[in-house]
């Protein structure tokens, strides 16, 4: 008899960046998990990844205070 395995999951993280007095919807790729990382993708590597993107946003908000940047925080990491 066939057996239902997990091959991969897609999820689509949907954020926004919280400006204090508005809200910007941010643009986030599909993000496809081999079904051998799934059972820990959410409790460790999403919230890496978020952290990550987070500093790069804090990184562009301080080279916004202090002067023009090349750098693109808005843009989500990539796997």
């Amino acid at each position: 008899m066939p057996e239902l395995r997990l091959v991969k999951v897609i999820v689509q993280p949907v954020f926004i960046l919280d400006h204090g007095t508005h809200v910007t919807e941010v643009e986030h790729p599909p993000v496809v998990i081999p079904a051998e990382e799934w059972p820990t993708y959410s409790s460790e590597r999403f919230v890496r990844e978020v952290q990550d993107w987070q500093r790069r946003i804090d990184a562009e908000q301080a080279a916004v205070t202090e002067g023009p940047s090349d750098d693109d925080a808005a843009t989500p990491p990539t796997n």
